[in-house]
């Protein structure tokens, strides 16, 4: 059984037998999932399969109680129910890990089973629409964040695990923009660059398996600006301290110079005001589960937040009220990271599923809900970690392989033997 929280949805109809259902369990599809789980390591499978049943027809966008329904199918007998299930997931672009799961280890024989690897294998084939845009020799670089400078087509590259800033010029000659560790800098979080101003933002936090980690930068996180033109720091603004995890993420500029970034640990959205000292609380860390990539609508009076948890939400600038923006009912939009405006759609990552994914999500009109969404890439031969990316003209620059798998957050360990060097990929919009 896997608890998997992203992946694809479905929606079904069931008859749930309610006398597995204890009545002192939350009604809830996490209190039901939760049931579920302690059920499944006790063994009782057919209180599991109700547990998981009832959750979700509670929640039947949410894909990781299809996938234990048919773990539960398949421990109690019912091979062809599993299967299709597994087949329905699979007809959403999504592998699971069925394959070596012993849960499905009763029904690998049957004649159903055959025809759920063959869907498998077409969906593992790669789906490719982007060129390299060019390779940085050095490995072990962990890099996450991309920005391009529209004016001279430099691309900026954040590195993690060396904390720096590498700049790629459009002649391709690469430098080191900001050297490891200068000015204090952590790891690189996410690059965005206000051209009116000429100023590159970096958001960079401490991580243990970041090169001079010392335990005394633990949950230490802020933002940096520095000159685009020669790379000098121009301030440096941190968290107060509170005793908690943060990773500042995502960052936003309006148009008068304001810089927004998403906590993706601590939820939370902060606000650097044009030549502030200090970060403000824009958006409370109780509103969003896990904040991560924003964008803005044209007039600047909605900011578009991705929430890793449950996809796309709208959040008026004045109010801070904030709306879910739905997309269709078998879509399921968690796992996503990043999030750039392409007309009325936005370009994603979506990494907390497999196959990874670049997505566009095409809105209606007046942007209320996500009428489709494109598959633009996936399985990417150099995929390793693909993370969030830039619109530079008609292309979204990412990284593909961004190697976080490598770094150990808790014990700092980095498997720098399994490096290689770092692929940014160029896909035509």
């Amino acid at each position: 059984m896997k608890n998997l929280a992203l992946c694809a949805c479905l929606v079904f109809t069931c008859l749930i037998p309610l006398d597995l259902v204890s009545e002192d369990v939350p009604n809830t599809p996490a209190g039901l999932n939760a049931a579920g789980i302690k059920a499944y390591q006790q063994k009782d499978y057919a209180a599991f399969l109700a547990y998981e049943k009832r959750a979700s027809a509670l929640q039947p966008a949410n894909p990781r109680f299809v996938y234990n329904v048919a773990c539960g199918e398949s421990l109690t007998g019912n091979a062809a129910e599993a299967v299709r299930l597994l087949n329905e997931l699979t007809d959403r672009k999504f592998d699971l890990g069925a394959e070596t799961d012993d849960d499905f280890a009763a029904i690998r024989k049957t004649p159903e089973w055959a025809v759920f690897q063959a869907k498998l294998a077409e969906l593992r084939k790669p789906v490719v629409h982007s060129e390299v845009a060019f390779k940085l020799a050095e490995s072990g670089l962990v890099a996450t964040g991309i920005a391009v400078d529209s004016r001279t087509g430099d691309t900026y590259i954040g590195s993690v695990r060396e904390r720096k800033i590498v700049r790629h010029a459009k002649s391709g000659q690469v430098l080191e923009f900001v050297q490891e560790g200068q000015d204090g800098f952590l790891a690189a979080g996410s690059l965005a660059i206000d051209s009116a101003r000429q100023i590159i933002y970096a958001s960079s936090s401490a991580v243990p398996f970041m090169r001079g980690y010392r335990k005394e930068d633990a949950d230490k996180s802020g933002v940096f600006a520095f000159d685009l033109k020669s790379g000098k720091l121009l301030r440096k603004v941190f968290l107060a301290p509170d005793g908690k995890p943060h990773f500042l993420n995502a960052l936003l500029i309006d148009r008068d110079g304001n810089v927004y970034v998403s906590d993706s640990l601590a939820s939370g959205i902060y606000r650097l005001r044009k030549g502030a000292d200090e970060l403000e609380i824009f958006v409370p860390k109780d509103v969003f589960r896990a904040s991560q990539g924003l964008s803005f609508s044209d007039d600047e009076k909605t900011m578009f937040v991705v929430d890793y948890s449950d996809g796309l939400w709208a959040l008026d600038m004045a109010s801070k009220e904030r709306r879910h923006i739905d997309g269709p009912p078998d879509i399921w939009l968690a796992g996503l990271d990043g999030l750039s405006r392409a007309g009325n759609s936005f370009i994603t990552v979506q990494i907390g599923v497999r196959p990874e994914r670049v997505l566009r999500l095409n809105l209606d009109a007046k942007a209320q809900k996500i009428v489709s969404v494109d598959i633009l890439e996936m399985s990417h031969p150099e995929y390793d970690g693909p993370i969030q990316g830039t619109i530079d003209g008609h292309f979204f620059y990412y990284v593909a392989n961004s190697q976080l798998r490598l770094g150990n957050g808790e014990t700092g360990v980095f498997a720098a033997d399994q490096a290689r060097p770092t692929v940014v990929l160029r896909l035509p919009l």
